[in-house]
C-alpha cells in the first residue's frame, strides 16, 4: 500500500540525513562568505539545544518549469519555495526547467529573456529525457539534442539527456536545501523528498531510471553550482549508468507518479467528498488522467474514507504540442503562438492534440469498465478537475467537459482545484494553483491508504476487510 511508504520513511529517518551541507573542497561559485571570527563575550550563555524539524519537500519537475512546495510536520502547514527575490507573483515560484550551455559552462533555469547570442539552449530538459523512449515528442528545436542524446560542439563524446537532467535536479536540491537551512537556522532539519515522475502505476520501467537520476542528483547536490563546468559530464554519465538505488529504508527520497501527486493534491483540498472523481493534469509535455473513488466500496470498512485508484494513464501530449499546432495554423513562431494563446485569443483552429487528450480520457475510463471496477450507476457519476498549465486552454476545457464517456459514466460537475487551507499565502495564489497542485500533492503527509489499480478487485467479488484507521494517524508524526 502506498500509504505505508511514509511510515517506513519517517521511521528510518535519523539525525543527519540531510543536515547542514559540509564543505566540499574547491570553489563552486555558491559558497557563503566565511564567518567573522567569534568575539569573546564576558558572560556567554550556553548554546540552545537544536530542535529537530521534519519537512516533506515536494518537487514537481515540470516540462516548462519546476515548482517546489514543502510541508512542516510540526504543524502540517505548507509553503511554496520562492526561487527569485526579484520576481513577483507566480513568476517567483517557477524555475525554468531549461539548460543553457554558454562558454563551456552549464547554466540552470535561465529564462528566454536571459538568452545571449551563441547560447545552446535546451528549453525543456525533462522532454529531452522522455524523448529517448518516445521520439515523437521531440520539440526542443535544438541541433545538439536528438533522440534523447546531447552532442555539444567541441566535445568528443555525446551524453544522454538524463546526464544534464541529473545535474539540473542536483542544483534544484542544493538551492532548496540551502533555502530551508536559512529559513530554520537554529533547527536540525530532516528532509524527506518526493519527486514527481511521468508514469502510471502499471509502468515500472521509467520509475527505475528516474530513481537512478534522482538518487545520483542527491549525491551530487553539494557539488553542483550554477553555472557548472561541462567537465562534470563524463563523471556524471559514468556514475549514472552504474548507479544502484538504495532501498527505501536507506534513502530520504521517493519518486512518485505525477497522477498520484494530483490525487494527493485533491485530498489536501476542501473538495474531498465521498464519490468518484477524474483529474486531467495537462502539463507542457505530458498529460496524466486519473480516475479514483474517494470512499468505501462494497464491504470495505473503516474511516477516514480511503480512495481506490481505479485507473490512470500518461501520454506524451500537452501544452507544448498545442503551441506547435497553433504556430503552424497561425503561421508564426511557437513563442508568438504561446503569447497569443495566453493573451486570450478567442478563435482557435481544430487541434489534434485536444483530440488525443480526449481519447486518453476515454481510454482511461474504459480501463475501469474492462476490469469491472465500478458497477453501481451512482458510483459512475463523477466530478472533473483539470489542472496544469496546458489545461488552461479554453477549447480543451470545453472539449473535456462536453465529452461523453462510455458505460453510463456521467460527469456531474467541473471544479477548479483549490489549495489546502494550511498553505501559506494560499489565497494569493488561488487563481494559479493549477500550476502548483502537483508540488503540493508531493509534499502531502496524508496517511490515506489507497488501492492502486492492480489491487482494485472487480465489484463481482467481495474485497477483503481492512482494519479501521485511527483518525489521529491521518498525519505522519
Amino acid at each position: 500500500m502506498a500509504g505505508s511508504l511514509w511510515k517506513r520513511l519517517l521511521r528510518r529517518l535519523r539525525p543527519g540525513i540531510t543536515r547542514k551541507a559540509a564543505a566540499t573542497g574547491g570553489s563552486t561559485g555558491f559558497e557563503r562568505p566565511a564567518p567573522s571570527p567569534p568575539q569573546p563575550a564576558p558572560h556567554s550563555s550556553p548554546p540552545r539545544p537544536r530542535t529537530e524539524r521534519t519537512l516533506i519537500v515536494g518537487v514537481d519537475f515540470g516540462t516548462s518549469s519546476t515548482k517546489v512546495i514543502w510541508q512542516d510536520l510540526s504543524d502540517n502547514h505548507f509553503e511554496i519555495f520562492k526561487w527569485s527575490p526579484y520576481e513577483q507573483g507566480l513568476a517567483a515560484l517557477l524555475f525554468p526547467s531549461a539548460i543553457v550551455i554558454r562558454a563551456g559552462a552549464i547554466h540552470f533555469g535561465l529564462s528566454d529573456r536571459e538568452a545571449r547570442q551563441g547560447d545552446i539552449r535546451l528549453s525543456s530538459i525533462k522532454l529531452c529525457v522522455l524523448c529517448r523512449s518516445n521520439l515523437s515528442i521531440c520539440r526542443c528545436g535544438s541541433s545538439v539534442a536528438q533522440n534523447g542524446i546531447v552532442c555539444l560542439p567541441g566535445l568528443a563524446a555525446a551524453y544522454p539527456a538524463s546526464t544534464f537532467a541529473c545535474l539540473f535536479l542536483a542544483h534544484v536540491f542544493r538551492e532548496v536545501e540551502r533555502g530551508l537551512e536559512t529559513r530554520f537556522p537554529d533547527d536540525s532539519l530532516l528532509l524527506v523528498w518526493n519527486i514527481g515522475c511521468p508514469m502510471d502505476h502499471l509502468n515500472k520501467a521509467p520509475k527505475i531510471e528516474w530513481e537512478k537520476m534522482v538518487g545520483l542528483a542527491m549525491d551530487l547536490r553539494r557539488r553542483v553550482s550554477n553555472p557548472s563546468n561541462v567537465a562534470l559530464l563524463p563523471e556524471v554519465a559514468s556514475r549514472l549508468s552504474s548507479f544502484v538505488v538504495a532501498s527505501l529504508e536507506e534513502r530520504s527520497y521517493s519518486v512518485q507518479p505525477e497522477g498520484y501527486a494530483a490525487v494527493k493534491a485533491f485530498l489536501e483540498s476542501p473538495h474531498a467528498e465521498s464519490k468518484t472523481y477524474a483529474i486531467a493534469d495537462v502539463g507542457a509535455g505530458t498529460t496524466e488522467v486519473s480516475f479514483f473513488f474517494n470512499g468505501k466500496i462494497m464491504t470495505e470498512q473503516g474511516k477516514p474514507l480511503r480512495p481506490s485508484y481505479l485507473a490512470d494513464s500518461t501520454n506524451a501530449v500537452g501544452g507544448g504540442k498545442i503551441d506547435l499546432e497553433l504556430a503552424q495554423a497561425w503561421g508564426c513562431a511557437m513563442e508568438d503562438a504561446r503569447r497569443l494563446k495566453e493573451a486570450g485569443r478567442t478563435t482557435f483552429p481544430i487541434l489534434t492534440s485536444i483530440g488525443e487528450i480526449g481519447a486518453q480520457y476515454e481510454r482511461t475510463c474504459r480501463e475501469i469498465l474492462r476490469h469491472q471496477k465500478l458497477l453501481s450507476r451512482n458510483d459512475k457519476h463523477f466530478d472533473l478537475f483539470i489542472i496544469g498549465g496546458g489545461g488552461r486552454l479554453r477549447p480543451l476545457q470545453e472539449a473535456l467537459r462536453a465529452q461523453s464517456l462510455p458505460g453510463e459514466f456521467v460527469r456531474d460537475d467541473y471544479h477548479r482545484l483549490l489549495p489546502p487551507k494550511s498553505l501559506k499565502d494560499g489565497l494569493d495564489i488561488e487563481k494559479d494553483y493549477d500550476f502548483l497542485a502537483n508540488a503540493c500533492g508531493l509534499a502531502s503527509s496524508l496517511e490515506w491508504e489507497y488501492y492502486p489499480p492492480e489491487e482494485v478487485s472487480p465489484m463481482t467479488h467481495q474485497p477483503p476487510l481492512r482494519q479501521p484507521q485511527d483518525r489521529d494517524e491521518k498525519y505522519a508524526k
